[in-house]
């Protein structure tokens, strides 16, 4: 068997791509192999090509059930990771706090010790509220 490779003019017979498992056939004349220089085919005897065929599709006949296997193992597990994917997206969705500017949530809780608030309406009937706050200022001392 002689080696060869993508494009080479090689004459006429049954050139076999190994790492492709392709057998060219070339009749007449002879031809250019296909491909570039990174194929590389070997020439295969006519004689041996009857032995090797039926080898080769013995071999595709033999693991092709565990290629489907294979096939359907790799499509569920693709399934499955994108179903905990969506999970845990929804997880952490309801999980996050909404983003709610202006709000405040870090201010604590109030002093159980304090005094108790003083009622909300002081001020005599008829006064400005403004008016005694200004009145307040007014009364402290300045620096």
């Amino acid at each position: 068997m002689t080696r060869h490779q993508g494009g080479d003019r090689v004459k006429a017979g049954f050139y076999l791509n190994a790492a492709k498992w392709n057998v060219k056939a070339l009749s007449g004349a002879g031809g250019v192999l296909p491909g570039g220089p990174e194929d590389r085919f070997l020439r295969v005897p006519a004689a041996a090509l009857f032995v090797f065929a039926p080898l080769m599709g013995a071999v595709y006949a033999i693991f092709l059930p565990f290629i489907g296997i294979a096939m359907v193992a790799q499509h569920l597990t693709k399934k499955a990771g994108e179903a905990v994917a969506d999970v845990a997206h929804a997880v952490t969705g309801t999980m996050a706090p909404a983003w709610r500017p202006g709000e405040a949530h870090f201010t604590g809780e109030p002093k159980t010790d304090a005094k108790p608030a003083a009622p909300a309406d002081t001020t005599p009937a008829g006064d400005d509220p403004l008016k005694a706050i200004e009145d307040e200022i007014d009364k402290r001392p300045r620096a």
